[in-house]
C-alpha cells in the first residue's frame, strides 16, 4: 500500500536563498508599517501648523496691541512737551515797556532829570504851560522855589503817567492777540503755555497799574504839600515883626 508522504509546508521564492528573502520580508514589513502610519503623520502635521498659526496670530495681535499702546504713549509725551512760540508772542514789546518806567519814584525823577522823558516833557509843559522862575518878582524867593519843585513833579508824574500809559496799552494789546490764539492751541503743552503768557502779560499790567496809582498818590502828596508851603509862607510874612 502506497503512502503518502508528509512534506512540510514551505514558502520560498525560486531562486531566492534564505538571506536575501528575509531581508525583503522586512522591508516589506516596514513599507507596509509606513504606509500604515502615513495619515496619522499627516493629521498629527496639520493640527501642529494650526496651533502654530493661531499662536502667531495671537502674536501680531499683541504686537500690534503694543504698537498702539506706544503711538499713544508718544501723542501723551508729545502734548506734554515741545515749543509752540506762545511764551514769546509779543513779550519783547512788553519787557520793553516795562522798561520805561522804573520802580521807584526817585529813579524816575533820575530819569527825568537825564532828559529820558524829553519829548513827552515837550507835550506836558505845553499841557500845564509853566514859566521859569525868573520871571517871579523875587527868582531867588520861597515862591519862585515852591513853584519850581511843584512844576517839576507835576511834570514828572505826567511824563511817567504817559510812559506807563502807553505801557498799559501795550500789556492790553498783546492780552488781545493772546486771547485771539486761544482756539489754536494744538495740545495741553501749548494751552498751558499760552495761558502762562496770559498770566505774566496780565501781571505786567497789573504793575503798570500800580505805578499809575502810585504816581497819583505823589501828586495828591505835592498838592498837600504845596498847600502846607503857602500857609507856611504867609504865616511868616504876617507874623514878621516891622
Amino acid at each position: 500500500m502506497n503512502q503518502r508522504q508528509c512534506v512540510p509546508f514551505r514558502f520560498f521564492i525560486p531562486g531566492v536563498g534564505i538571506a536575501r528573502y528575509m531581508f525583503l520580508l522586512l522591508c516589506a514589513v516596514t513599507v507596509s508599517a509606513a504606509f500604515g502610519q502615513l495619515p496619522v503623520t499627516v493629521t498629527s502635521d496639520l493640527t501642529a501648523i494650526r496651533n502654530q498659526v493661531a499662536t502667531m496670530t495671537q502674536w501680531a495681535n499683541q504686537l500690534t496691541a503694543m504698537r498702539n499702546q506706544f503711538d499713544k504713549l508718544n501723542q501723551q509725551y508729545q502734548a506734554i512737551t515741545g515749543h509752540y512760540g506762545r511764551g514769546v508772542s509779543g513779550l519783547a514789546d512788553a519787557v520793553s515797556s516795562v522798561g520805561v518806567v522804573p520802580g521807584s519814584w526817585q529813579e524816575v525823577v533820575k530819569l527825568q532829570n537825564s532828559g529820558a522823558y524829553r519829548s513827552i516833557q515837550n507835550n506836558v509843559d505845553q499841557l500845564i504851560k509853566t514859566i521859569p522862575p525868573e520871571l517871579f518878582r523875587d527868582p531867588n524867593g520861597q515862591d519862585a522855589a515852591n513853584y519850581k519843585l511843584t512844576t517839576d513833579a507835576v511834570r514828572t508824574a505826567m511824563a511817567g503817567g504817559e510812559a506807563l500809559y502807553s505801557q498799559v496799552q501795550t500789556n492790553l494789546n498783546n492780552l488781545l492777540s493772546l486771547a485771539s490764539q486761544i482756539e489754536q492751541t494744538v495740545n495741553a503743552k501749548d494751552a498751558s503755555d499760552l495761558q502762562n503768557r496770559i498770566a505774566t502779560e496780565n501781571g505786567l499790567l497789573q504793575s503798570a497799574m500800580a505805578k499809575l496809582s502810585i504816581m497819583n498818590l505823589n501828586l495828591q502828596a505835592n498838592v498837600l504839600n504845596q498847600q502846607n508851603q503857602a500857609t507856611a509862607i504867609n504865616q511868616q510874612r504876617y507874623n514878621q515883626t516891622p
